[in-house]
């Protein structure tokens, strides 16, 4: 993606563009009005991040649009934001040009990227939507992950005979994919086992690097970091 330039999303467009095609068909869009109540009945949030974070929506891996406020509802794998004309009011973003986004994590801030992928674009056609880019060379998007929630319910756990007395909770899932030789994204674990299995050209050098750099497979970061090297061979 190549950040070309910036407009105002939703009923009120202010940017450069004027009244262009592009923000006409925009202001038509049919986001739903939505308004957030968390249950006293689920512990936890179905949220990435339980905080507005200011953030960057992407229409047809071109357009970009600025928000002061967006939500990533990773249970239901939905893009919030605040309409900036009623800050109270919470819109979906159901556009068919929307083909990501941007979180800016305000506690420490760091950028996170999202990307749209079909589920064609994936070996065991997975149920596509939103992954988060951990690498990405020359746009590329070699490394990606999928966050999302369940809801678990820890009374099953105690038994069927014991009182209901715990409420359901929110539980983080994450999944990692990595794009093999054929361009499809493969789940794996991170495990050694499973990165190879991935990374199957210039063995030796992998090798060489993954003794002489400590990789922990287990590690997020060092995983990404071999997946740079690797791509740079």
């Amino acid at each position: 993606m190549k950040y070309v330039f910036y407009l105002s999303f939703i009923l009120c467009f202010t940017s450069v563009l004027g009244q262009s095609p592009v923000s006409e068909s925009l202001n038509k869009e049919k986001g739903g009005r939505l308004e957030i109540s968390q249950s006293r009945e689920i512990k936890g949030t179905d949220f990435i991040y339980d905080e507005w974070n200011k953030g960057i929506l992407v229409l047809n891996d071109s357009v970009f649009s600025k928000q002061d406020y967006l939500k990533y509802d990773t249970y239901k794998d939905r893009v919030l934001i605040k309409n900036m004309n009623n800050i109270s009011e919470v819109i979906e973003i159901k556009d068919k040009s929307f083909t990501g986004f941007s979180i800016i994590e305000g506690k420490k801030n760091i950028k996170h990227d999202f990307v749209k992928i079909p589920s064609e674009n994936f070996k065991d056609e997975d149920q596509g939507g939103f992954y988060e880019i951990v690498f990405n060379k020359e746009n590329t998007n070699y490394f990606i992950k999928k966050n999302s929630k369940v809801l678990y319910d820890p009374n099953r756990s105690k038994g069927t005979q014991t009182i209901n007395n715990y409420p359901l909770e929110y539980r983080d899932i994450v999944e990692y994919y990595i794009k093999n030789n054929e361009g499809l994204y493969v789940n794996v674990k991170l495990k050694k086992k499973d990165i190879k299995s991935i990374l199957t050209n210039h063995s030796q050098d992998i090798d060489f690097y993954i003794k002489a750099n400590k990789i922990k497979f287990s590690k997020e970061n060092d995983v990404m970091k071999l997946i740079n090297y690797y791509y740079s061979l």
